[in-house]
């Protein structure tokens, strides 16, 4: 998989974490040239009701002198969410995949951190804790 960054810096990131649950969260460090540096920072939400069936994700994505961030959601069921909306905030920070990873699951999402990783310079080994 590849990725390709916009040529513009993008701030749609949108922190929902006053108003909603956030059910998971990742953090992708990079490591090169001995330094630890963290590159991406994806966040996923839902509604606090019983009842809530949307996934909302935002990201934000550093590199050296670059920054994107976008936000995006799912709804529906029948195919995994976390990662239709992921792919929803990789389209709105202006990210393109070469491959898209909406509904495929968790190990096409560590796929595309390797990928935006990898846009962004990076060469080490990536952490996501």
């Amino acid at each position: 998989m590849k990725a390709a960054l916009p040529l513009v810096q993008t701030s749609n990131a949108k922190n929902l974490g006053r108003e909603k649950e956030t059910v998971r969260r990742d953090v992708v460090v990079a490591l090169s040239k001995g330094e630890l540096t963290d590159t991406i920072d994806a966040r996923w939400y839902m509604g606090r009701s019983s009842q809530a069936s949307v996934v909302y994700c935002s990201i934000w994505v550093k590199g050296k002198n670059q920054y994107f961030s976008g936000h995006g959601n799912a709804s529906g069921y029948g195919y995994h969410k976390e990662s239709a909306a992921f792919q929803a905030a990789l389209d709105s920070a202006g990210i393109e995949l070469s491959k898209s990873v909406a509904g495929v699951g968790d190990s096409a999402i560590s796929n595309a951190y390797r990928a935006v990783a990898r846009a962004l310079g990076y060469r080490g080994k990536l952490i996501i804790v």
